[in-house]
């Protein structure tokens, strides 16, 4: 299939160098970036859901759970089960692993978990059992979960990285657990493990370029905790879910993956200090194998839970930790002598928590005063803190009135906090914010936070919470960015697109040491690269990193035969795009479809020099080497963007002035707007170009043989599954089983990946084929952008000889059609 894809594919770059140009008028110059996301997971259905982990600080790696089979690369395991599993997300290789391998122990009466068969489709898209696994069935629940990654390991003498992931699990081998009973039922509970992945090498996620395979499964698990269950696991049934003891939980690693912080319950390394079971916070060195027990607190009754620690975060060399506390364990004045849950924050020199300051004084009054969500809300040098708060001012030790939280940045020289933002009169989502652009150094110089509240660009509110002069009118989740220090002339920034929302939770999300790249899990939504059951899934959020914008007008052309697609012109925000009417031009197209092949070229280079993906790079999508992304969606510093959906691409140019790339594959239809960054790390600029398309329905493109006008078109005879005949055609073919039947042509096309056959008219001379004579039409799973109708040849073409072919596309009354007859391809039938 790889040598059809080329022969396909292979011209399509060189035979549209130049060409006529359709204007598109350029946006009103604007510093402002377009940031843009990619679905990097993709379950079946909403009962699966993903749960976002950590990331690297380059961007590279994003570590998270999902109970679905989400893995590209399947390397004789897979998620069948529905298992909660640990998934590493290689941005570089655009490949998801997954790390842990388990299965729950059933109840002797169930149904055994399905053998692991995988998947033969050749997309991206995984094809898990539709439902997760039944609890009520499950003798005892095998988790793995709260990964988090070392985010700058320091580099080997032969310069490449060890990252490591931490997390907790109760399998007794989370590498390759099949679900054997063992001694689970008298254990069972949680500890934390890491995993080493194999040693990698830096890349520049810009270039997008091709890398050498390497199977990120093939690392070191190692146990670090091993401890006695504080409660025997029992079954789930009809009326209770599955348990185990979570007894060590919630690890957190410094920056070069030596250093873990976590909570437990037990005595972990043969310690004896926590003989009451209390949740205390713990230290461990890798390098030494040693632990060091943090806190040593008592709940006044055994048990109870009224005592505890929780959430640790560290800075970047694990010098520094915040938690989450109701002990009265600080050494400086303020005392929770009322066993309220403050955050805390102290010093760790190798053997023994110091400097213990208690960060915030409140009273729980109608509700719990303050929380640290789990994560990174520890700046990396160790000097702030991001929480909330429903205290106005965290430090008054009066009782909580005010039900809604606020966000509260706390620096630690000074302690001293600031509000950031308005508070809004409604509860908003929880915000899990987080410090980023560090910019080569342990100093944050902004923080990111996730809100559905309507923002102005000064952080104070609009009249109303859907006033347009607001970010978020919507009041969908939004992950937003604001400088630091935090002041009232701060400016609020919307980095994501999210839609009116049909909520499955929150939004959760992790960042780089800068906002150029994040990542999120988020359900409800479909941001147009294809999640049409709102399941919960992990995105990858880019925002370059712009230092100029272009005025240079853009021009968009179909992708297999180089048709000029007509200006489109933008309306008034937020306006909805008008109904699009067909182009004044015959037979030219008015619009580009979700999932088209497609090409935009300016007056001016949109790279820094010529780069090809896909043929001759060895990253043709297959069914053997799937990617997610299945094209790369940086190129040579190039990104495009539809909509805040980032585009696929294959061809980024500099002396042509072009990049062809796919349209986003479930874009809705209406006006596109099309951000091209082209960054030049050379020269230091990153340029914005703005351009304006209309999305449609449908916009049929037939491949060529001169891929513009006129040539032969790319079709075969597959009436016998197993040959590809090309012309001349006869109306009727061996089928391969000793029949003769009427000839099936497949057609390979571009802009039909949504459409029906009902919709569908292949026009061969001045014969029109319709209905059930159209088999087929379907997006090819190998090649992103290339679609394929099948057809039957009817009797009366029978001696047409050299005829052009068309198609047209219907639906909603709007009809659209590849090239017209007379610069339409042609093919031969006898």
């Amino acid at each position: 299939m790889k040598q059809v894809f080329w022969f396909l594919c292979a011209s399509i770059v060189p035979a549209l160098i130049g060409g006529s140009f359709a204007s598109v008028a350029a946006q009103t110059s604007s510093p402002t970036p377009d940031p843009f996301t990619v679905q990097l997971t993709s379950t079946p259905n909403s009962a699966f859901n993903s749960v976002m982990g950590d990331m690297t600080a380059n961007g590279r790696f994003v570590v998270f759970v999902s109970n679905g089979d989400v893995a590209t690369e399947k390397n004789g395991r897979n998620n069948a089960d529905g298992n909660r599993e640990i998934f590493l997300a290689d941005y570089a290789q655009r490949r998801i692993f997954q790390i842990t391998n388990t299965r729950h122990v059933p109840n002797p009466t169930s149904s055994p978990s399905p053998t692991p068969t995988p998947s033969a489709s050749p997309s991206p898209t995984p094809t898990p059992v539709p439902t997760p696994a039944d609890l009520t069935l499950v003798k005892i629940e095998i988790d793995n979960r709260s990964p988090m990654i070392s985010l700058a390991p320091v580099a080997t003498a032969g310069g490449q990285r060890v990252y490591t992931i931490v997390f907790s699990s109760n399998a007794p081998d989370p590498g390759n657990f099949d679900g054997s009973e063992g001694g689970l039922a008298a254990d069972g509970n949680s500890e934390i493990w890491i995993y080493r992945l194999p040693a990698v090498t830096d890349v520049d996620l810009t270039l997008g370029a091709e890398l050498p395979k390497q199977d990120l499964t093939t690392g070191t698990f190692d146990q670090v905790t091993d401890t006695d269950a504080s409660r025997i696991p029992t079954p789930g049934s009809s009326t209770a879910a599955p348990f185990f003891a979570d007894d060590n939980r919630e690890p957190a690693i410094s920056d070069d993956g030596n250093l873990l912080a976590f909570i437990s319950t037990r005595n972990p390394g043969s310690l004896t200090g926590n003989g009451d079971g209390n949740p205390e916070l713990f230290f461990y060195n890798i390098s030494d194998d040693t632990f060091f027990q943090a806190t040593n607190t008592q709940d006044p009754t055994p048990g109870v839970g009224r005592i505890f620690q929780s959430n640790p975060s560290l800075s970047a060399n694990g010098s520094r930790v915040s938690f989450v506390s109701s002990a009265n364990i600080a050494s400086n004045s303020p005392n929770n002598a009322d066993a309220n849950a403050e955050v805390f924050v102290a010093d760790f020199g190798g053997g023994a928590l110091s400097n213990i300051r208690q960060v915030t004084r409140t009273q729980n009054g109608v509700t719990v005063a303050n929380v640290a969500s789990p994560g990174r809300r520890l700046s990396r040098n160790g000097e702030l803190i991001a929480f909330e708060s429903r205290a106005t001012d965290p430090k008054s030790n009066t009782a909580v009135t005010n039900p809604i939280l606020g966000l509260f940045v706390y620096t630690i020289a000074t302690d001293t906090f600031v509000e950031v933002g308005t508070r809004p009169q409604f509860d908003d989502l929880f915000r899990f914010p987080t410090f980023t652009d560090y910019n080569g150094s342990l100093a944050p110089s902004s923080l990111v936070f996730v809100s559905r509240v309507n923002f102005r660009p000064d952080g104070t509110l609009p009249p109303t919470a859907q006033a347009s002069e607001g970010l978020n009118p919507t009041n969908s989740p939004q992950i937003f960015l604001t400088a630091l220090p935090v002041s009232t002339s701060s400016t609020f920034i919307r980095l994501t697109r999210t839609p009116n929302f049909t909520s499955l939770g929150s939004l959760r999300f992790v960042t780089a040491e800068t906002r150029k790249r994040m990542a999120f899990a988020v359900g409800g939504v479909d941001f147009g690269s294809g999640n049409p059951d709102f399941s919960i899934e992990i995105f990858y959020l880019l925002t370059p990193t712009i230092t100029a914008q272009s005025a240079a007008v853009l021009s968009f052309f179909t992708g297999a035969s180089n048709m000029p697609v007509a200006a489109a012109t933008p309306v008034p925000s937020p306006s909805p795009s008008p109904t699009p009417t067909p182009s004044p031009v015959p037979g030219a197209p008015f619009g580009l479809a979700a999932g088209e092949l497609s090409i935009v070229r300016s007056t001016v280079a949109l790279a820094p020099s010529d780069v090809f993906a896909g043929p001759g790079q060895e990253n043709e999508p297959d069914a053997d080497d799937p990617r997610s992304p299945a094209l790369p969606i940086e190129l040579n510093g190039v990104s495009v963007s539809v909509n805040g959906a980032a585009a696929g691409l294959y061809f980024a140019g500099n002396t042509s002035k072009q990049i062809n790339f796919v349209m986003p594959i479930t874009l809705a239809p209406g006006l596109g707007t099309v951000a091209v960054n082209v960054l030049d790390a050379a020269a230091n600029t990153d340029t914005l170009h703005r351009g304006f398309v209309q999305i449609v329905a449908g916009q049929p493109d037939i491949f060529t043989s001169t891929n513009d006008a006129g040539g032969r078109a790319r079709a075969f005879n597959v009436t016998n599954p197993i040959t590809r005949l090309m012309e001349p055609f006869s109306v009727t073919s061996a089928d391969g089983s000793g029949n003769t039947v009427a000839t099936v042509i497949e057609l390979n096309v571009t802009g039909l990946r949504n459409a029906q056959p009902a919709e569908i008219t292949v026009i061969v001379g001045t014969t029109n084929i319709t209905g059930a004579q159209i088999l087929l039409v379907r997006s090819n799973p190998k090649m992103p952008g290339f679609d394929i109708i099948n057809f039957t040849l009817p009797d009366s073409l029978a001696g047409a000889g050299d005829v052009p072919i068309q198609v047209t596309f219907t639906r909603g009354g709007v009809t659209t059609t590849s090239r017209p007859a007379d610069t339409a391809p042609h093919i031969t039938i006898d």
